[in-house]
C-alpha cells in the first residue's frame, strides 16, 4: 500500500511542475494597458474646453460632439516592447467630429477612428506620437453603376433592366494623429465611489477639415479604467 502511494505521488509531481512552467507573464505594457471609458471634448491650444458652439449657442464644455462615453483600449504591440503601445477606439468613426451638419462642405465624411502606435515612458506613465500612421477603420463611399460582362456589354436581368453593381469611388482612411497623454494612478473615481486609474490625452488629426473654423484646435480624451463591475457600468 505504501509503495502504491509513493508511486502515485511521483506521478502527480510532474503535473505540479508543469503548472509552474505555464504561469503567464504580464505584458511589457501592463502598467499602461487597459480598457478605458472616456469622454471627448473640443479644446483650445491651452486645453480649455470650448463653451460656445459654431452657431453661437452655449455649450457646457463637456461632450462637445454628443458622443457620450466611448471605449478606448491601450495594449502592447506584437513586439511586446516597453517603448510603445497601441491606442485603439475600436473603429468608432464619429469619435470626435461634428460632421453631421457640415460634411458636405468637406466633400467626404472624415473618419475620426483611432488605432495608432504611441511612444511610451513606463516610469512617467506618459505616451505620445507625432503624425503617427492611423489604422483606424475608414469609410468606403459606394455608388451603383451598370455591371458589364466579359465582352464589355451591359448586363441585363430577366426583364431587360440593367444590373447595377457596387462601385467604390472613394476610400476615406484614418488621418495621421499627434497624441500627447498620461495615465494617472488612482486619480479617477468609479460610479460606486471606488478609486481607479484615469487617462487623459490630447489628439490632433493631420489635415483635419474642421478646426480651427469651429473654434477649437484639438480634442481632449479623458476617462477612467474599466473596473469590470456591473455596478460601475
Amino acid at each position: 500500500m505504501k509503495k502504491a502511494l509513493y508511486f502515485a505521488a511521483l506521478l502527480l509531481l510532474p503535473a505540479f511542475v508543469a503548472c509552474e512552467k505555464e504561469d503567464i507573464e504580464n505584458t511589457a505594457t501592463v502598467s499602461m494597458a487597459g480598457d478605458w471609458y472616456c469622454t471627448v471634448d473640443a479644446v483650445d491650444d491651452n486645453g480649455n474646453p470650448i463653451t460656445q458652439m459654431l452657431d453661437g449657442s452655449p455649450n457646457s464644455g463637456e461632450d462637445y460632439f454628443g458622443v457620450g462615453l466611448t471605449h478606448i483600449m491601450t495594449y502592447n504591440t506584437a513586439d511586446n516592447t516597453t517603448a510603445e503601445m497601441w491606442i485603439d477606439n475600436q473603429g468608432i468613426g464619429n469619435f470626435a467630429a461634428d460632421y453631421a451638419d457640415n460634411w458636405e462642405s468637406y466633400g467626404f465624411m472624415p473618419t475620426y477612428a483611432i488605432k495608432a502606435k504611441v511612444n511610451i515612458n513606463l516610469t512617467a506613465l506618459t505616451f505620445s506620437s507625432t503624425d503617427a500612421p492611423n489604422f483606424g477603420e475608414g469609410y468606403d463611399w459606394v455608388e451603383k453603376v451598370p455591371g458589364y460582362d466579359d465582352q464589355g456589354k451591359v448586363r441585363l436581368d430577366e426583364d431587360g433592366d440593367t444590373i447595377l453593381v457596387d462601385h467604390i469611388f472613394h476610400s476615406e482612411a484614418g488621418m495621421p494623429v499627434t497624441i500627447e497623454g498620461k495615465i494617472l494612478p488612482m486619480a479617477g473615481t468609479q460610479p460606486n465611489g471606488s478609486k481607479a486609474d484615469s487617462i487623459v490625452f490630447f489628439v490632433t488629426y493631420k489635415d483635419d477639415p474642421w478646426y480651427p473654423d469651429d473654434g477649437y484646435t484639438k480634442y481632449k480624451v479623458s476617462g477612467i479604467r474599466y473596473s469590470g463591475l456591473v455596478e460601475n457600468d
